[in-house]
Order: structure tokens, then C-alpha cells, then sequence
């Protein structure tokens, strides 16, 4: 398991992360397969750091199964394990490639990437953006 705090940028992480991004656009949204989470989130932080956090949270189908994994991990919701796994930033002060929590279906929430001017998330047909304006917590990457 990573260390909180412990994840730092590779050298080219930025060509990392946007070929990531690219290779998942078209992919649609699948719970415990290509989600906020395992696909999104986790897919950015693997390339920006080279790290994979996906191991121990793929396994579940619906966004009751994803609730019941993070409380059986002992977290109450997505933001609380994010805090476990990275530093968490006021939004104000997030950067590109940082992780954001938004309001999602039901009591998961969902997780994006930050990019310059807005965050990328995962909907039913791939990618789409929402503005910065809509993040509840973010979390820094490396």
C-alpha cells in the first residue's frame, strides 16, 4: 500500500497523463471496471507517478458495491479514502493532474481530474468536464 504523502511526478508526467487521458476518452463508464475511480482517477495517478492504487478496490459492480468496499476498508466515503491515500488541498489550490470529489450518484460522489480551467470526469459515454467551481475536496497527486 502507498503511503500517504509518498507519491511523487515522474519527469514526464504530463506526456504520461495526456496520452492516459487519451487512450480512456472513449470508454465508457462501467462501475468496477472503468469508473471515476478505478479508471479515471486511479489511471491518472498510475501515470503521473507510476504508482497503481486500483488492486485493492476492484471489486464491485453497482455504486452500493463501491460504498460497501471503501466502509469495509473502514472508510465512510470516497473523499475519507482519498485523505487516507493523498494529501488533500483546498480547490482553490489544486493543480493539473490533482484529484477532485464531486457530488455524484447517490452517496459515493465522484472523482475527476483537474485540469487548467475545469475537471475531467467520467459519464456515460467517456469523458466530459464540469467546471472547477463544483469540486467539494481535492487531493494532491505527487
Amino acid at each position: 500500500m502507498v503511503q500517504k504523502g509518498s507519491l511523487t511526478r515522474l519527469p514526464d508526467w504530463r506526456a504520461r497523463l495526456s496520452h492516459a487521458l487519451d487512450i480512456q476518452r472513449d470508454h465508457p463508464f462501467e462501475w468496477g471496471r472503468h469508473d471515476c475511480g478505478l479508471g479515471l482517477a486511479a489511471g491518472a495517478v498510475e501515470a503521473i507517478t507510476g504508482e497503481d492504487l486500483r488492486p485493492a478496490w476492484a471489486n464491485y459492480k453497482t455504486p452500493t458495491g463501491a460504498l460497501r468496499v471503501l466502509r469495509k476498508a473502514g472508510y465512510e466515503s470516497l473523499g475519507d479514502a482519498m485523505a487516507a491515500l493523498l494529501p488533500e488541498v483546498h480547490p482553490a489550490f489544486a493543480q493539473i493532474g490533482d484529484l477532485a470529489l464531486l457530488d455524484g450518484e447517490g452517496q459515493i460522489g465522484a472523482l475527476g481530474v483537474i485540469d487548467i480551467s475545469s475537471v475531467i470526469v467520467l459519464d456515460k459515454t467517456g469523458h466530459a468536464r464540469v467546471p472547477r467551481d463544483q469540486i467539494k475536496r481535492a487531493f494532491k497527486v505527487g
